[in-house]
């Protein structure tokens, strides 16, 4: 009896692995298929950042209503909160990490408002990045809710697509390739 249920098991993987196979393949057809224009680092059907984010306008410092993406600019959005102590961790390492350059390509938004961002940034006298927050109150909820876990960050190219997403704290390894978007020495992590 457990010999045949070894067999049906074997049976069930293998005929799961020739499925992933050729999903596996019809993806990579599928993706040669998307054009890309010159500059993409993903194909034209990615997620746009308003799409994955959830939100089209953003909050500054001067509580201008802006728009979530610098065209032609890639960008790490970071989702942080000010209760967040890996986010506060994230920006310590940071700190340590950039040796005081500027962080050029960070838009820091903070769930609780632009202004909120301010004193941890300061913190590890982080410079360089752009403070956001929530729009309005409809758009803190929904972000609330869509992230409950910070930090969370959203590498966008410069055509406003979603490359990549990292939820929580990574290990400093993985935060450098972050770090080098975000001074403006790669274009993607």
């Amino acid at each position: 009896m457990a010999v045949a249920l070894s067999v049906g098991t074997l049976a069930a993987v293998a005929a799961r692995s020739r499925d992933h196979a050729a999903a596996d393949t019809a993806n990579v057809a599928t993706e040669s298929a998307h054009q890309r224009l010159p500059g993409d680092t993903v194909p034209q059907t990615a997620p746009t950042a308003e799409q994955s984010l959830g939100t089209f306008k953003v909050r500054d410092l001067h509580d201008k209503v802006i728009p979530l993406v610098t065209k032609g600019q890639p960008a790490i959005i970071m989702v942080s909160s000010v209760t967040c102590s890996w986010c506060k961790r994230t920006l310590k390492d940071l700190g340590e990490m950039s040796g005081g350059r500027e962080l050029t390509r960070l838009k820091f938004l903070t769930l609780e408002g632009a202004a909120e961002g301010i004193p941890m940034l300061a913190k590890e006298k982080l410079t360089g990045a752009e403070l956001i927050g929530p729009a309005g109150s409809a758009d803190q909820v929904l972000l609330t809710f869509r992230y409950p876990g910070t930090p969370t960050f959203v590498a966008i190219d410069r055509n406003g697509r979603v490359v990549k997403t990292m939820p929580g704290y990574p290990i400093r390894q993985e935060l450098a390739y972050w770090l080098a978007v975000m001074v403006g020495d790669a274009e993607t992590p």
